[in-house]
């Protein structure tokens, strides 16, 4: 009985010490995992930290009739259901939302773009690609097929899907991830596709996905064409956007392993990737960055989005680059920071105050920014809403 005792006592000394340095890692450890405040000029407020839609990321989210309308996404969490959503919700506030359709003809999909268009025929919703899942035959494919509506119920294929190789210049590939922002062109409203990726048939693994750095332009969303450019790089999960005056941005994304490299399979495609890419005219693209106010690791993110308010662009939180997870913990993928112009490169904050977050829907909407669900950091995917206002 001693014996036993002796024993159990030793092992009390000797795990104890264990248990106790353990923990104390564990205490410091968690300061990693806190968030900097945010304490820059945007005013933030949480509009509803659960919205009626389900959580969800890969959505997207366009304004008609001075409504919001959001569509679509996809939600791995989801335990019953298909987690890809063919729904489509509208509201006034961002607080209350109204569901127009559970089940729109599109097929349940995520990285696509919506836009709100005019023809010439009135305002309408542009559904364009994205990665599409057929709950009942289960088939999976990326997308070039266009879809409009007037009222987010009733929706009219204007574009069909179509098989083409990556290099062909007489349609856009099927992909998802791309961008979509609109413009002028001769007078006339004109919607520039940008980049994404897709994947090669018959070819497993991470050798089968493409990234395109390719750029199409449409004024009915039926008929495109290519628009020849400089190379701004192969990317996917990028962010876009255009100023009052037509000028037109493309920064950070995704780029894949780069597989012809000598030196290292995390080469860049080109010289100044992650630079915030510039044109006036989709045709020649300028790299910029001012490394002395904003330093290139927080130009380093995908899954983000750039917003033109008030006269500049604002970058807004994202993931790594350096693989599809992300690290919350980072605090390089989360800082806002703005440019203007005038080459007028500013930190806004190097803090978060609506969480860290990728592959989220962001507006423009009743002069605030407005950011809806993504992948966080609280939940993973959530369907919460922000709005922000400059002070």
């Amino acid at each position: 009985m001693k014996v036993k005792h002796s024993i159990k006592l030793k092992l009390f000394v000797i795990i104890t010490p264990i248990i106790f340095i353990f923990l104390s890692c564990e205490k410091s450890s968690l300061k990693k995992y806190q968030l900097t405040a945010y304490d820059g000029q945007l005013t933030w407020e949480q509009v509803t930290p659960q919205a009626e839609w389900d959580n969800r990321l890969d959505h997207e989210v366009s304004v008609l009739n001075d409504e919001l309308y959001l569509a679509g996404g996809y939600n791995p969490g989801k335990v019953n259901g298909d987690p890809y959503f063919e729904d489509v919700w509208k509201s006034s506030d961002g607080m209350s939302w109204t569901n127009v359709t559970d089940n729109a003809p599109w097929n349940g999909r995520r990285g696509h773009a919506l836009i709100t268009f005019n023809d010439g025929n009135g305002d309408a919703l542009y559904l364009i690609g994205g990665f599409s899942v057929n709950e009942k035959t289960g088939e999976r494919s990326y997308n070039n097929d266009v879809w409009k509506s007037s009222d987010g119920h009733t929706w009219e294929k204007i574009k069909n899907n179509t098989d083409v190789a990556l290099s062909d210049t007489t349609d856009w590939v099927a992909r998802m991830h791309h961008k979509v922002v609109i413009t002028k062109r001769a007078g006339q409203n004109y919607m520039i596709l940008s980049a994404g990726r897709t994947m090669k048939k018959d070819i497993e693994g991470r050798y089968a996905v493409k990234y395109c750095n390719d750029l199409w332009g449409s004024y009915n969303g039926i008929e495109w064409e290519y628009l020849h450019s400089n190379d701004f790089g192969i990317r996917s999960e990028h962010a876009m956007a255009v100023d009052d005056i037509g000028t037109l941005y493309i920064q950070g994304g995704q780029h894949g392993v780069i597989f012809d490299s000598p030196d290292s399979v995390n080469y860049e495609p080109i010289a100044n990737y992650y630079h915030l890419w510039t044109s006036a005219d989709g045709s020649h693209w300028e790299a910029k960055s001012n490394v002395d106010i904003v330093e290139s690791q927080l130009l380093s993110r995908a899954g983000h989005e750039l917003i033109y308010y008030k006269n500049r662009l604002w970058s807004l939180p994202g993931k790594t680059i350096s693989s599809n997870h992300y690290h919350f913990t980072n605090p390089e993928h989360y800082p806002t920071w703005t440019y203007a112009m005038s080459d007028n490169w500013a930190i806004d904050s190097r803090g978060t105050a609506i969480d860290a977050r990728h592959n989220y829907a962001a507006i423009v909407f009743k002069d605030k920014i407005w950011v809806l669900g993504g992948n966080t950091n609280k939940k993973g995917q959530n369907n919460d809403v922000w709005q922000a206002t400059l002070n």
